[in-house]
């Protein structure tokens, strides 16, 4: 087998796209979730855990002396959800928010039905054993202990720091202790999830590398994808000889439209047409090489287009001028000698007639 050496073509990309194949990375969805959840909780969705905190007020000094009945707990449902499905929904839709918006920044906007359908292999037992004590197993393994070690370690020095105000909970009445301990435990999130991003960055980063690495190709299949996305060299000459032959013919078409064609006489032949009332300056109607320029002579012969012989003038504007565009300014005087002493053996006026 070729050694797979190459970076993937575009054209492989966009393949392994269309079958829903992106460098994506679970963590920084995780990641993303995480961090966002515990700000929200501490802005906007901070009103959720003040109404959870009241509504087990009211549950704890309400049972004890009430009578429980289906109407009775209906109406204390109801009034709890009240309070707290408001802030609730804005924590859920700022939590689907972020997780759909970091999808779609990894993926790009994709969406495939090709990795909806079912795949034995995913829950083929036999295949997730070779996976986990393959090599890609070792680097989940490892990636796994380097996530826990680092969260723990957050946690650790985070929890340390508020060992003090940890002992002093059990001092505290149970609502200010159930303040402070939701002000930490936010604090926490807060720092864990701050530190996850990095984590989960370095992760996405190995992800692309791995994707990329896992789309590699030998130099055979580069030729081979871009010969599919240029087409066959052999084919590409075909059409571009076509090409010229239709642009030769109709060049040659324009031949008899010339006032005069200027040859070398047997190298370079080169039809020059001027209307004073349409164009700024005489335009090469057809030009050509040898073969090529005994025909432009040929067809200007037999339609009536004078031939004047002028080898340096020929080599000039076969050279500096392409076909359909006007001559250049320092040819204006050599062309315009010819061209009066074409118009008046035709009996023509080389300048635009005065009102």
């Amino acid at each position: 087998m070729a050694d797979r050496t190459e970076a993937p073509t575009p054209r492989r990309l966009e393949d392994a796209r269309s079958e829903g194949q992106v460098a994506r990375s679970l963590e920084l969805n995780t990641a993303s979730i995480l961090l966002v959840g515990a700000l929200l909780l501490g802005g906007p969705g901070k009103a959720l855990l003040d109404g959870m905190k009241a509504s087990l007020t009211d549950a704890l000094s309400a049972l004890p002396g009430a009578t429980i009945t289906d109407s009775w707990l209906r109406d204390w449902l109801i009034t709890e959800l009240i309070r707290v499905v408001p802030s609730l929904g804005v924590v859920m839709v700022g939590l689907l928010v972020t997780g759909v918006s970091v999808t779609l920044v990894q993926t790009g906007f994709l969406w495939t039905s090709k990795r909806i359908g079912f795949d034995f292999k995913r829950v083929n037992p036999l295949t997730g054993l070779q996976r986990i004590f393959s090599t890609q197993g070792l680097v989940e393994l490892g990636r796994a202990l380097l996530k826990l070690g680092l969260v723990g370690w957050v946690a650790y020095t985070s929890l340390q720091g508020e060992s003090s105000e940890l002992l002093r909970l059990s001092q505290m009445d149970f609502l200010s202790a159930l303040q402070d301990w939701s002000n930490l435990a936010l604090s926490l999130a807060i720092r864990v999830g701050g530190a996850y991003v990095f984590l989960a960055a370095a992760d996405y980063a190995y992800q692309r590398w791995k994707f990329m690495r896992s789309l590699r190709m030998s130099k055979e299949e580069v030729k081979e994808d871009l010969k599919r996305s240029e087409g066959d060299p052999f084919l590409r000459g075909r059409i571009r000889a076509q090409q010229r032959r239709l642009a030769r013919s109709r060049m040659m078409a324009n031949v008899h439209k010339a006032d005069v064609v200027i040859t070398n006489p047997t190298h370079f032949a080169v039809a020059i047409a001027y209307d004073p009332q349409q164009m700024h300056a005489p335009r090469v109607l057809a030009k050509g090489a040898y073969a090529v320029a005994q025909r432009i002579v040929e067809l200007a012969r037999s339609s009536g287009v004078p031939v004047i012989q002028n080898i340096p003038l020929a080599r000039a504007l076969y050279r500096s001028v392409e076909v359909d565009q006007e001559i250049t300014p320092e040819l204006y005087l050599a062309v315009a000698e010819v061209l009066a002493y074409v118009f008046r053996l035709n009996g023509r006026s080389p300048h635009p007639a005065q009102p």
